[in-house]
């Protein structure tokens, strides 16, 4: 009995380790992230992709530009439980008109990742 205690315990704080450690990745560099504005002037009429890439801070999303204008922002792929981050960030983001809007306080890697995959998807000119 105790040595089934001991394995558990064990296999417990391994898994607590590599969880702790999934959660980390791209944290620092995420965090570090400097958002750009962007012109929208020269940008045709469309749709952009933008992906941001780094662990568990991955976003893709689709922005629609009409008459140079940032018309609606559609998360394609974000983290779970980021439905509520990711809609207060569009509506900055519609109101301000580029990327670098105010982050998430408590939610900085978050809020940075996903406001990197607008900036990508406005600096990346292939319209979809």
């Amino acid at each position: 009995m105790k040595k089934t205690l001991k394995w558990m315990g064990i296999a417990f704080l391994l898994l607590t380790v590599i969880m702790v450690l999934f959660a980390m990745v791209g944290l620092k560099e995420t965090v570090n992230l400097t958002i750009g504005e962007v012109s929208l002037t020269e940008l045709a009429d469309g749709d952009y992709t933008g992906e941001y890439v780094n662990g568990r801070f991955s976003n893709t999303v689709l922005v629609s530009v009409r008459d140079h204008t940032i018309t609606a922002i559609q998360p394609i792929k974000i983290s779970d439980g980021q439905a509520s981050l990711s809609e207060t960030l569009t509506q900055r983001v519609l109101e301000a008109q580029q990327p670098d809007v105010d982050i998430i306080a408590g939610a900085t890697a978050s809020s940075k990742g996903f406001l990197k995959a607008v900036e990508i998807a406005l600096t990346d000119t292939k319209a979809q």
